[in-house]
């Protein structure tokens, strides 16, 4: 499902237009971004939980040539789903 999908499911279920669905879906994946972005953990209850994850610098292998490459220490985004989307995708 892509985020057009998303907007017309969405749509569908709430009774709400397309362009309504798609600034209401827009707006929530901004703050979920603007909380990651300044460090906080975003929680959905019954869904599960967005955080910001560090990554320490490691000594990796380049596919080209084969030779030892360092690789810098970055930040990611981590999720972690609540037990009740695990069950539900079992």
């Amino acid at each position: 499902m892509n985020k057009a999908e998303l907007i017309v499911a969405v749509s569908e279920t709430t009774k709400l237009s397309k362009k309504d669905t798609e600034k209401v879906i827009d707006a929530f994946f901004d703050e979920i971004s603007h909380a990651l972005e300044h460090g906080e953990v975003v929680k959905v209850s019954g869904f599960g939980a967005f955080s910001v994850k560090s990554r320490k610098e490691r000594v990796g292998t380049s596919p080209v040539n084969g030779e030892k490459i360092k690789i810098p220490a970055t930040k990611t985004v981590g999720f972690k789903p609540s037990k009740s989307l695990k069950d539900l995708v079992k």
